[in-house]
């Protein structure tokens, strides 16, 4: 049995461990730490089985435009990839962060797994970003961000990955 529930800092050791071997490299530990000492983090959430951290998910600020998140990372212990931990971490965190008022979401990732979550990719949203297009969607919360020209300002550990 999987639950999701909020990332704690008795969870950032696991976490760590997690996104190192998910990612085989350092690079989004190093960025989710700087997220963390920064106050950027708007919502962190674990999934856990048999009282051990098995996925995780991080949302943060954007410097601009005000009350959008970016999603990232993301990820699953590699053996229980592809059963649907990802997903509903996806899923979980999209509710968390919409109660918490947040006006979008943007992930930079592929179109044919995020789209089933409602992001959308070459839509009518103009957004000014540092990643590629093709791979920028949003999940347009707030009414008029589905059609919103934004430029997207990452907090700073973004361009330090």
């Amino acid at each position: 049995m999987i639950s999701i529930r909020p990332a704690t800092p008795d969870d950032y050791l696991a976490v760590s461990v997690l996104v190192v071997s998910a990612f085989g490299q350092p690079n989004e530990e190093r960025m989710i730490e700087a997220l963390r000492a920064g106050g950027h983090v708007a919502c962190e959430l674990v999934a856990v089985k048999d009282d051990e951290v098995v996925g995780y998910i991080c949302f943060s600020r954007f410097n601009s435009p005000e009350g959008w998140v970016a999603l990232a990372p993301v990820c699953v212990r590699t053996p229980l990839q592809g059963k649907g931990i990802g997903a509903e971490l996806v899923r979980y965190g999209l509710d968390a962060v919409r109660q918490d008022q947040a006006k979008a979401v943007i992930v930079v990732g592929g179109p044919e797994y995020y789209a089933r979550f409602g992001f959308v990719f070459d839509g009518p949203a103009k957004l000014d970003t540092i990643y590629p297009q093709q791979f920028t969607g949003i999940y347009p919360i707030a009414p008029e961000t589905a059609s919103a020209e934004e430029k997207l300002v990452y907090p700073a550990p973004f361009e330090e990955v």
